[in-house]
């Protein structure tokens, strides 16, 4: 990938007026035609930026937001020059969402809106962020992109003690600064976008997920990647199942050298299982390595692996399930898929930085849900037992969990789904949304859910984003061009590229799940050496 992130990164409706309920019950009135801006608000021609942005306020924009401050931002590396608006919604006493607002040149403008979900517990603005740009850029720099930091100023948990916060972050946040930006985009632009997107990974592609389950006219074409649909349901089972089991023992724990003593062995193993050996394990159902043959027979070092690391490596690839119930009837947690060690995955989301260091990225499985379900600040993912707290679990997953697998609202407003995975991703499991888009179908049928969902993979890749597989594909572009010629598409293709390269060192299909790329002859490189199979 070009870039990626790391562990610790991070139809004419808007004219009409509507009434929003949002927190605890506070009903606004949007009259959303009525802004005001640094533009004549009766001219007809749309000033350049540099002359727009600065000047832009507007006390009329909708839920009661209000602009703090505007900024040019200078093109840099595939980012075109932009003006950014920002701004905030105080929802509540409690919570007080940021948004921001970034609109290209009016000349550069496609007429469309895009919304970018953010990730891990947000606190941040999305748009901000370079990895964002990974799955966005520069297909984003025609659309006016719209984000939010969710309602809270925090990256930790602690917030999610508060009943406003809680459903901002859930899904009213995006929904809210959806309407300020096209609003804010009619004040600069002198007309209404015609389409609006959202795009988000992990958390980002869950909050795209809400939004098409509970504000179906909000979007006509989302973009989910790697979905974390049920964040409650990972922290009870990974955190208390294979986290508790990795750092209750020195010896269960593995440092670089051993996950890549592993991920060698692994390859090795699984590597040809699609028909070619080129570091990438396509086939990953197929894979059924057990490193037995790695058990240390002496002393523990960085050649071997002890009895509790191949446990560690069982419980990975295991279902986890502990007695607590989940929306929509779900307990426990599946398995994560094969190659994960090839990624940055492992060292991001299970092992951290030494053993006593665990948390380089705390997201979900650390001692952070552990505090605020048991409400203690000193409350430890060691000394957490979630089986007595399932209410309050409950009442985490009622506002955060995105299963309803009821989609038949969003597709009666044509809107589509694209939903993608990195096979190796060891911190959201492919096979929860497996499940989840298996009962869309069941709910919806067949043919009807053939008519707007797509869900393709690409096998090599982890939640980073990094790995040695294909995954860089042009979401904006394939969701757009869905939604305005209405034909689905056919087979995207992911592009591999070394670090600072321009051009892809390798191309291969993302194949419809649960289809895998099979190397067929020809060369190894491009895309079209390679047919979509069952495994």
């Amino acid at each position: 990938m070009h870039q990626h992130r790391t562990g610790t990164d991070r139809r004419g409706w808007i004219c009409k007026s509507l009434a929003t309920t949002i927190g605890t019950g506070v009903l606004l009135g949007l009259a959303a035609c009525g802004g005001s801006s640094g533009n004549d608000k009766d001219s007809k021609t749309p000033l350049p930026l540099a002359q727009a942005c600065p000047s832009y306020t507007s006390d009329s924009l909708p839920n009661g937001a209000k602009v703090t401050s505007t900024e040019i931002r200078a093109a840099t590396g595939n980012m075109t020059e932009a003006c950014i608006v920002r701004g905030e919604i105080v929802t509540s006493d409690t919570s007080t969402i940021l948004w921001a607002v970034e609109l290209p040149e009016f000349e550069d403008w496609n007429g469309k809106t895009l919304t970018v979900g953010g990730g891990a517990f947000d606190g941040f603005i999305p748009t901000d962020e370079g990895y964002i740009q990974a799955f966005t850029m520069p297909a984003a720099n025609k659309f006016v992109r719209i984000s939010s930091d969710s309602g809270h100023q925090s990256q930790g948990f602690e917030w999610a003690v508060d009943d406003d916060a809680l459903k901002n972050h859930g899904y009213m946040a995006n929904h809210l600064a959806l309407q300020v930006g096209v609003q804010v985009a009619q004040d600069f632009f002198k007309k209404e976008p015609t389409h609006r997107y959202m795009i988000g990974q992990s958390n980002g592609g869950r909050s795209g997920l809400a939004a098409a389950q509970m504000f179906p006219e909000d979007y006509h074409g989302i973009v989910a990647l790697e979905p974390a649909i049920s964040q409650q349901a990972h922290e009870v089972n990974v955190g208390g199942v294979l986290m508790k089991h990795i750092f209750s023992n020195r010896d269960n724990w593995l440092n670089a050298a051993q996950i890549k003593l592993y991920a060698e062995a692994e390859t090795r193993a699984c590597d040809g299982l699609d028909g070619l050996e080129d570091g990438i394990i396509g086939n990953v159902e197929a894979c059924n390595y057990v490193p037995d043959e790695l058990l240390c027979t002496g002393a523990s070092n960085d050649s071997c692996l002890t009895a509790g690391q191949i446990e560690t490596i069982r419980l990975v690839y295991a279902d986890k399930e502990l007695s607590v119930e989940f929306t929509q009837g779900q307990r426990g947690y599946p398995r994560f898929g094969r190659g994960g060690a090839s990624t940055s995955d492992w060292a991001s989301y299970l092992f951290g930085r030494s053993f006593e260091e665990p948390a380089s990225f705390d997201y979900m499985v650390g001692d952070e849900a552990a505090r605020v379900v048991e409400n203690d600040p000193d409350a430890t993912l060691m000394s957490h037992d979630p089986t007595l707290y399932q209410a309050e679990y409950m009442r985490l997953a009622k506002e955060l969990d995105a299963t309803n697998p009821d989609l038949s609202a969003f597709h009666a407003n044509g809107g589509k789904l694209l939903v993608w995975y990195g096979l190796s991703d060891t911190c959201v499991s492919l096979y929860r949304t497996v499940d989840y888009l298996k009962s869309v179908e069941e709910a919806l049928g067949k043919i009807e859910y053939s008519e707007f969902v797509r869900f393709v993979t690409s096998p090599g890749i982890g939640h980073n984003l990094d790995g040695p597989g294909a995954g860089e594909i042009d979401f904006v572009g394939v969701i757009d061009d869905w939604v305005e010629t209405g034909k689905a598409p056919e087979q995207l293709i992911g592009s591999h590229f070394e670090q600072g390269a321009t051009e892809p060192s390798s191309q291969r299909p993302a194949c419809q799940y649960p289809l895998f790329p099979r190397y067929m002859g020809g060369d190894e490189t491009k895309a079209e050496s390679f047919a979509c199979v069952a495994s």
